[in-house]
């Protein structure tokens, strides 16, 4: 084919090539785009109020996935509401969702760590336990999830002064921590402080008021209360 023919032919195809060239682009573009307004969308309020009330009302598997997808997006707010729930399906989801979402506060890493001391836990090698822990809130000192489950250690090395310590570390880093309020509450009566043991797990109750452990704790906490002579009490009970 003479050279004269063959300049036309390649100069077509440069032109096809330019042209899908330019809707690649476009598309990626556009994908990039809707991507980016999926994310902004998934983290609106009403993506997250859309979600609890699926949770709220939804079937097994909706609720399933809108407490997951609540979890995913941080609506730390939804799932509290949800928690307070009547069915128990709704609740139970909903306490799952939210403490994923503490556990992985602060990452994988840390999450990854506090389940080791949790295993040492099981094994009831404490001090292993503890020494993890120590290592983590060095490394996180924001991370509430890790000064709780170091509370419950202390706890069950029956040191109830440090335990009660690290409770309340971890309500002035999430004030709405459930299980930290009912274990501030346990150390309390140890104390000898039962009105205010008493208000505390009232405290945690209107947080999760399903939560059993916290219901019989608290059903504990106030037979001690009543069985407590009037001149002993300091206070007003709530």
């Amino acid at each position: 084919m003479a050279e004269g023919a063959v300049a036309p032919i390649v100069g077509a195809v440069k032109q096809v090539v330019r042209k899908v060239l330019l809707l690649l682009c476009t598309i990626a573009v556009a994908m990039c785009a809707a991507f980016f307004i999926s994310e902004g969308i998934r983290h609106t309020g009403w993506f997250k109020e859309r979600n609890l009330q699926l949770l709220l009302t939804g079937g097994p598997r909706e609720k399933l996935q809108a407490a997951s997808t609540l979890a995913e997006v941080g609506a730390e707010t939804q799932l509290l509401q949800a928690l307070k729930a009547e069915d128990p399906i709704t609740h139970e989801m909903a306490r799952r969702a939210v403490e994923h979402l503490w556990f992985f506060a602060a990452g994988r890493e840390a999450y990854d760590a506090i389940q080791a001391a949790f295993r040492a836990e099981e094994r009831e090698d404490f001090r292993q336990a503890l020494r993890m822990l120590d290592v983590l809130v060095a490394r996180h000192p924001g991370f509430a999830e890790a000064w709780n489950r170091r509370a419950a250690v202390f706890w069950q090395m029956g040191d109830h002064e440090k335990s009660l310590a690290d409770c309340e570390r971890t309500l002035r880093l999430n004030p709405n921590h459930y299980g930290a309020l009912q274990g501030k509450g346990v150390c309390l009566i140890k104390k000898g402080d039962v009105e205010e043991a008493c208000r505390v797990l009232r405290a945690a109750l209107r947080i999760a008021p399903h939560d059993p452990l916290t219901r019989k704790a608290l059903s504990q906490c106030e037979e001690l209360l009543r069985a407590q002579p009037e001149d002993d009490r300091t206070s007003e009970v709530i």
